[in-house]
């Protein structure tokens, strides 16, 4: 009956190609690829929930101003997940193909943690992390260069240093972000608003807030947002409390660690956690300088986390 219903809801009406950018528990908002409208969509029927990032086949309701039917989720390429509470895996997004890490240089002061979780997050999830670095214009040069030394020179991880006052970084991150299906993480406070409207995601570019109880859509300012770059686009995440480290094995949390990878597998116990044991290798490594001491600090924080871990610090 639900395979009828479904096909019955494709066959009423041409179908557009779009992307769902934030969900509810009944409706989803979905970006057609087409001219970047969006519908508020139902999506009744279908075996496979939609997640932010899906690829979907959607339907005008007419008569129904800016709303719609998601007839069909197309097939995943890639999916994030975590683990809830009770044990489950819950595919946050799909079709993600970079995540781009928001922090401030200032205003907050530069929180290396958050980073560090979500580095090691995006290198379990194995998606492609880009470091923003904004509010250069108010950051000491000195916390610029060494950002840049550890992260950039150091790690080898792709960072751009932001400004949305005088606009440094902005054409280089709508670049690196054009043609890709880009999501944000970042805390509040690090200017992602500010970011999205230098990059033109303006108020028709804003997506209303879907209720989790009703799944009805509203306009709210803690709104998810969606900036159309070149054919890709950039979505901001629910919220960083959605994504988590604490489906990681504690055991091997150190791999997802870029740095303390080499010399997992080298130590004196094969079960080591580089915390307290002896002849630990990722501690010499520390010792010796060949790891910072402030991605050791991180690891032994997120170490410490790993069964509930949150990336906010």
């Amino acid at each position: 009956m639900r395979q009828s219903k479904h096909r019955a809801l494709r066959e009423a009406g041409p179908v557009q190609s779009a992307v769902v950018v934030s969900r509810g528990r009944n409706r989803a908002w979905a970006a057609v690829e087409d001219d970047g409208a969006l519908l508020l969509c139902d999506y009744p029927s279908l075996d496979e929930l939609p997640v932010v990032g899906d690829s979907v086949l959607i339907r005008a309701v007419d008569g129904a101003a800016g709303e719609g039917i998601i007839v069909e989720v197309l097939p995943r390429t890639r999916t994030i997940t975590r683990t809830t509470a009770g044990g489950e895996r819950k595919t946050m997004a799909a079709n993600v193909d970079l995540l781009v890490i928001v922090a401030a240089l200032a205003r907050p002061e530069l929180r290396y943690g958050f980073i560090d979780r979500a580095l090691a997050f995006a290198e379990h999830q194995e998606i492609a992390p880009l470091l923003a670095l904004t509010k250069a214009d108010l950051a000491d040069p000195g916390v610029i260069a060494q950002a840049l030394a550890l992260y950039r020179e150091r790690l080898r991880y792709e960072v751009i240093v932001l400004s949305t006052v005088d606009h440094r970084g902005v054409a280089e991150l709508a670049k690196r972000i054009a043609g890709r299906r880009a999501l944000m993480l970042g805390q509040s406070g690090v200017g992602k608003s500010s970011l999205f409207k230098v990059l033109g995601a303006d108020i028709g570019a804003r997506v209303g807030e879907v209720n989790e109880r009703t799944g009805r859509g509203r306009q709210t300012t803690t709104s998810s947002r969606l900036a159309y770059l070149g054919h890709g686009f950039l979505i901001d995440t629910p919220g960083v409390r959605e994504f988590s480290l604490a489906d990681l094995d504690p055991s091997g949390l150190a791999a997802s660690f870029r740095d303390l990878a080499p010399y997992v597998g080298r130590c004196r116990f094969p079960d080591c956690r580089h915390v307290e044991e002896p002849s630990c290798a990722v501690k010499a490594a520390v010792e010796g300088g060949e790891v910072a001491a402030v991605r050791y600090s991180s690891y032994r924080r997120a170490l410490e986390q790993a069964t509930n871990s949150l990336l906010s610090d």
